[in-house]
Parts: C-alpha cells; structure tokens; sequence
C-alpha cells in the first residue's frame, strides 16, 4: 500500500494519523509515458528525476548533453558528466528561472575569477574563472567558461519549454550573497570576501517563489508544478546557534512558504509531503550521517509520488 492515500480512518485525527501514518496529497493524474517532466532543487527531485527515467519518462534539463573538455573546464564533478544540478534555494532557482526565460541577461559580467587557492591547487590551474550561481562550474578561461553556461542556460531554457510538469524541492535558507552583483551564490565561495552570509526570512523565499511562478506561468500558463521540501537537513550552520537548531528554523520557513504558495496557486500548484514522510513516521529514514536518506527510504517516497501523480 503507498504511503500517500486516503484511508478509512480520519486522518485529521492525530490518534488515527500516528496508528498508521498515511499522507494525503490532491491526487493528479500528471504523469504517463509521453508526459515531459523537469525537476529542479534539492536531493528529493533527484530521487524523483531517476525513479522517472527508470518508466521511460523524459525527464528535463538535459544536462548530460552539456559538452566540455576535462582538463580545461569543469561542469559539476571532477570524474562524471553531470546528471543533476543541485539548487539548494530559493534564490538560485529564481535566477535559473530568470535566465531560461530570457530576463537575466548580463551573467557573463557576474563570473569570477581568482587564483592562489585550494581549488587552483585541486585544478592544477593558476587561474580559476567560475560561475558561482550553479554548482562547481569552473574553466581556465572566461571563453572556455562561457561554452559551459551557455550550454547549461540552453538545456534549461529548453526543459522548462517541453515540460509538461516542473517537480521543484526546496532545501535550505541559509544563503550566500555576491557582494559586487547582489545575485546569490548556489554555495558559500571558495574565496572569502566575494559573497555574504544571510539567513533568509519567511518573506523573502515567499517572494522568490511568488516571483518564479509569475515569470513561469506568464510565459506557460498551463504548466503545472509539484512542490516539496526536502527532508535533508543542514550539514553545517553559518549561524550563532546549533546546526539542529538552525535546521528546524530552515525547514520549518521552507514548510510554511510552499503552503502558502500551494493555496495561492491551487489551480497550479500541488504540494507534495515528502518531508512529512521523512518526518512523523516511524521507519528508517537516514544513512548513518543521519542527513542523506536510505535508498529504501527514498523508494517509498517515489512510489508514494507516482501513485499520486502517475497515470495508470
């Protein structure tokens, strides 16, 4: 039986709830074999993306046709192509956003270049040109940089066009801001002084979301979105606090933003509770990091998903 269903009981009695957890979610026949889906945020539309393509579903940005000299450039890992590129915020997928849908148009000025640090000792390279708005996206040149982002802008832009359905995860709120551009880093810099740290508030992921959605559904109206939020918590906090602390705040702002916009956007928009999943039942969730979930674990989500979204 999937975790995600109505049961017999009243699942909006706590007692009833806890005697066996089940999670209902607005069932939506989204999904079948021609439908085209495009996953964007954090670990969860990972799981979602390859348990898609293992039912032969196409599943959107192609990043795997980004091409790129190892050696001289760099797109997401150091020995494998890149599958999935990993946006952590709020922030970063409205910039991807705003540069699929043609409204950021000057992120060759944004790049940044530097040298004479661990990571130029990593590359063997005595200067590192990178884009910092997406995840270990790095050249020796701004010419050999550029063949990559526009390649990644590409591969966006033409993901959000096909799509049928966008799976978007958010993951956290600590975010990290460029001190020369004011657009937002996917991750703390490599160099100490190119962005600052910020805790981001309720409102601000609120209107990054309200402005993501805008941008998307002025262009594509009839898209529709899955949100969820992601159940792993924080490595790490840039906070005076503890990280568990620091986590619960992250997750719970992120919780209460994607309710907000699934009540907003309802026509649009469904909300989907995996973090709930992760969260009030009691089964193995974790590795033993206690952050990265269980592949048994990420399997009953999925099937959870599909059996909400998925056509018979």
């Amino acid at each position: 039986m999937a975790d995600v269903g109505i049961e017999a009981r009243d699942l909006r009695i706590w007692g009833d709830f806890k005697a066996k957890p089940h999670f209902y979610a607005p069932l939506k026949r989204l999904i079948g074999p021609s439908t085209k889906v495009f996953t964007m945020g954090s670990c969860f539309a990972l799981e979602v993306r390859r348990a898609l393509q293992r039912r032969n579903v196409n599943v959107y940005p192609d990043y795997l046709s980004v091409k790129y000299v190892l050696g001289h450039s760099q797109f997401s890992s150091f020995t494998e192509r890149c599958e999935f590129q990993p946006h952590y915020d709020t922030f970063v997928i409205k910039q991807e956003f705003e540069t699929a849908l043609g409204l950021w148009k000057n992120r060759r000025e944004c790049l940044v270049k530097y040298s004479g640090t661990p990571t130029n000792k990593q590359l063997g390279w005595d200067t590192v040109y990178q884009d910092p708005y997406r995840k270990v996206t790095w050249a020796r040149s701004a010419e050999l940089l550029m063949h990559v982002v526009d390649q990644v802008d590409r591969v966006v832009t033409e993901g959000l066009r096909q799509a049928d359905v966008i799976v978007l995860t958010l993951g956290l709120t600590e975010v990290w801001q460029s001190t020369s551009t004011g657009k937002y880093f996917c991750q703390q810099p490599r160099h100490p002084g190119l962005a600052r740290f910020q805790a981001s508030t309720f409102l601000e992921n609120y209107n990054n979301m309200r402005a993501t959605l805008d941008m998307l559904f002025d262009r594509y109206p009839d898209k529709q979105v899955i949100l969820s939020v992601s159940p792993v918590p924080l490595g790490s906090t840039y906070r005076d606090m503890d990280v568990g602390t620091a986590n619960t705040e992250s997750k719970s702002t992120l919780r209460a933003v994607a309710g907000q916009i699934c009540r907003e956007y309802s026509s649009n928009v469904t909300y989907f509770p995996s973090y709930e999943m992760a969260t009030c039942m009691d089964i193995p969730v974790f590795q033993e990091d206690h952050r990265h979930v269980l592949p048994e674990f990420a399997d009953r989500v999925v099937a959870g998903f599909l059996s909400c979204f998925a056509k018979e």
